[in-house]
């Protein structure tokens, strides 16, 4: 999937921290004396529709919403304002119509704007992107957005006169020097395109519409093998997008934009990645989420990100990065039932649409339609049999159905066509083949897939947690097995499965008082993890708080465990009760994981636990 998010193909230095500085646009809650107030019945269900399906994330239902409430109370703006907002994220066209009667902002001058490009009123859009108030966003998009307004106008040298001071932006010149090279070369003026095409060339960042819109040039000016390197090395940083090869290598020798709404979608597009390229670097940075600043700050953007990426569609619905980065965002903030809808709708023709539905079939697998998922993806193997990223998201399929022995064929297919040796992100593939491997009983060869994964990446805090987990259940040295352990939890500190796993691995091995903490820990985070419930409630028991154990036992079999996991926990809340019954016989083995065991189980001993 591309939950290596797509806009880190633009290089970081490109991040502008003064998107910070974006004003608050998330939607206040309406005050509920307006409800009170209203006294009708309607007004209070839409409202309550409202913000639950945007809670929901489902803001086409919230837009409708919220556009019935504010019919009801026309005179209460907020109910208009939310309607307007939720229809932007939505990507109804319906904002448009909404857009006249708000206050003046940013965004109803830049909805307007567009609805007047596609209506080919350029004077009109011109007039709106020109009025719309100064913010950070206005600072990075109306040059673009005058320059590709007044181009549509058929107004070049005026287009590029809009844009000749952004282009000394010592961050972004080279993207607008960029879009001005396609101004001149859609209005007729080769030999200027030319000039600024070279200009652009190192300056500009690595995302996918650059590298198509130089790969085009490159071509025209006789650079054919250029032009295809430059497009294999955004391929091999993607390789999600191996599957629309033939599609790509086809699109540079046409013209990647060819009227004015191509070029005013991609500067919206910009703006998008921008913004998540700081959202990306927040991540990683580990800034507390849970801080009301920082949350505020970070859903501002995200939701502007969101709008920006649903105006850039709404004015080409062709912008096949825009739709993949949109489906990805969503994806992260959990809403993949959205993220699955957002690659719909893309033109018949679109090159990238078997990369459309290998990210649908990785989400119907998301969000547990594991049977559809791996249909879709053998339907796409059909058509592509040797497409490796099929192969391999298919082993992803068939591993979450615990079909370990298919699941390890489809994951040699992938390493098999593999066109160099495994290197990079290729652990994925080892490490599935390992789980498929260790779920068929064949610990040895999983062992060393492992180990062959980690020599691609060392620093792989689930590949550390599953080499140590494994080891101790497989009678592996206990020292070396907590060395992995506590280098993946120092690794991936918030991890609460990794915590669950540390501290199960030191119970098995008799170190309670250190374990039981982190279980406890991890419970906390994640009270609904069967495997986690489970875990704590053997720790609880393996100290002598019994019926805090079986609380724990009777939380997990409610949880939907694994097959194999609710095997163990029958057996646990089966040996609880006949303890209960008779405490000095009770007449039923005890399980493996019940004893107090400072050695780790017999090398021929059944693996016990969830494995990560």
């Amino acid at each position: 999937m591309l939950l290596p998010r797509l806009s880190r193909m633009v290089v970081a230095s490109l991040v502008v921290p003064f998107l910070a500085g974006i004003p608050n646009r998330e939607i206040k809650a309406a005050p509920t004396d307006a409800i009170i107030h209203a006294g009708q019945q309607d007004l209070a269900t839409n409202l309550l529709v409202g913000s639950v399906a945007a809670s929901e994330g489902d803001n086409a239902e919230a837009a409708r919403a919220f556009a019935a409430a504010a019919h009801l109370v026309p005179t209460y703006r907020l109910f208009g304002e939310r309607a307007f907002f939720y229809s932007i994220l939505a990507g109804s066209p319906g904002a448009a119509a909404l857009a006249g009667s708000q206050p003046g902002g940013v965004m109803p001058d830049l909805v307007m704007g567009n609805a007047a490009a596609l209506a080919g009123r350029w004077d009109g859009a011109l007039a709106n992107y020109q009025n719309a108030p100064d913010d950070p966003i206005m600072t990075l998009l109306r040059p673009l957005l005058r320059g590709w307004a007044l181009q549509g106008a058929g107004k070049t040298d005026e287009a590029l006169a809009a844009l000749e001071q952004a282009r000394q932006d010592h961050a972004l010149g080279g993207y607008y020097t960029l879009h001005a090279a396609l101004i001149a070369q859609l209005g007729g003026q080769q030999m200027k395109a030319d000039t600024l095409f070279r200009q652009s060339t190192t300056m500009t960042g690595g995302d996918l519409f650059t590298a198509l819109v130089m790969a085009h040039w490159l071509v025209a000016q006789g650079h054919e093998a250029d032009a295809q390197a430059l497009v294999n090395q955004r391929i091999a940083a993607m390789p999600v997008l191996e599957s629309a090869r033939p599609g790509i290598m086809a699109m540079i020798r046409r013209p990647v934009v060819t009227h004015a709404t191509q070029g005013l979608a991609q500067a919206y597009g910009l703006v998008a990645m921008l913004i998540d390229q700081q959202l990306y670097a927040h991540d990683e940075g580990g800034d507390d989420d849970h801080q009301p600043d920082t949350a505020m700050e970070t859903g501002t953007l995200r939701g502007t990100e969101q709008m920006m990426l649903r105006m850039a569609l709404m004015l080409d619905p062709a912008d096949s990065e825009a739709r993949l980065l949109l489906s990805s965002m969503l994806h992260v903030r959990k809403q993949d039932r959205q993220a699955r809808d957002a690659l719909d709708g893309a033109p018949a023709d679109d090159p990238f649409q078997s990369v459309y539905r290998t990210e649908q079939a990785d989400l119907d697998l998301v969000m547990g339609h594991r049977e559809q998922a791996a249909q879709e993806l053998r339907d796409l193997l059909h058509e592509s049999p040797t497409d490796r990223m099929l192969w391999s998201s298919l082993g992803d399929a068939l591993l979450d159905q615990q079909k370990w022995a298919e699941a390890l064929d489809a994951y040699q297919h992938a390493a098999a066509l593999t066109p160099h040796r495994l290197e990079g992100d290729d652990w994925r593939l080892l490490f599935g083949q390992a789980i498929a491997q260790e779920r068929l009983n064949r610990w040895p060869q999983a062992r060393a897939l492992i180990q062959q994964a980690l020599q691609l990446a060392p620093n792989e805090a689930d590949l550390l947690n599953y080499l140590g987990y494994s080891m101790v259940e497989h009678g592996g040295n206990p020292a070396m097995a907590e060395s992995y352990l506590r280098r993946a939890l120092a690794l991936a500190p918030s991890d609460n499965q990794i915590r669950d796993s540390v501290g199960w691995v030191l119970m098995r091995l008799g170190h309670v008082a250190e374990g039981l903490p982190l279980l406890e820990q991890a419970a906390e985070q994640m009270p609904q993890d069967p495997a986690i419930n489970y875990h704590l409630g053997v720790a609880y028991w393996m100290t002598g708080r019994r019926l805090e154990a079986v609380n724990e036992w009777q939380n997990a079999i409610q949880f939907q465990p694994d097959p194999m996991d609710r095997r163990k926990i029958t057996a646990a809340l089966a040996y609880a009760r006949a303890w209960k019954a008779s405490p000095a016989n009770p007449g039923v083995a005890l399980p493996s994981d019940l004893k107090v065991a400072a050695v780790p189980a017999s090398p021929h001993s059944q693996a016990n636990g969830t494995r990560r």
